[in-house]
């Protein structure tokens, strides 16, 4: 079974309320939020990128829990290329899987 593999088109709640996540928890600014995987049943996990001060952070964010956002498995204080790399390592595809 292949599932889509644009991991960028999320609906606008999620970005919202991941975005002020980001904000208000880890005082940074949202650069990139894109899918974790792109199973069906994963529909609530996403992945970020954002910018404090001289560094980036990324990490997951799980936006099942009925009362807000949870940001997971955050890195602190990366150079944007490293942070990209930790996020592609992560992007889960269906399609790669045998």
């Amino acid at each position: 079974m292949k599932f889509t593999t644009d991991f960028t088109t999320i609906d606008s709640e999620a970005y919202l309320a991941i975005s002020k996540e980001i904000m208000v928890s880890l005082d940074a600014s949202p650069i990139l939020i894109c899918r974790q995987s792109n199973h069906p049943e994963d529909n609530y996990l996403y992945l970020y990128v954002a910018k404090r001060n001289s560094g980036y952070i990324t990490g997951l964010a799980n936006t099942s829990r009925g009362n807000g956002v949870g940001l997971y498995e955050n890195h602190y204080n990366c150079p944007f290329n490293v942070a990209m790399s930790i996020l592609a390592n992560k992007i889960h595809d269906c399609n790669k899987e045998s």
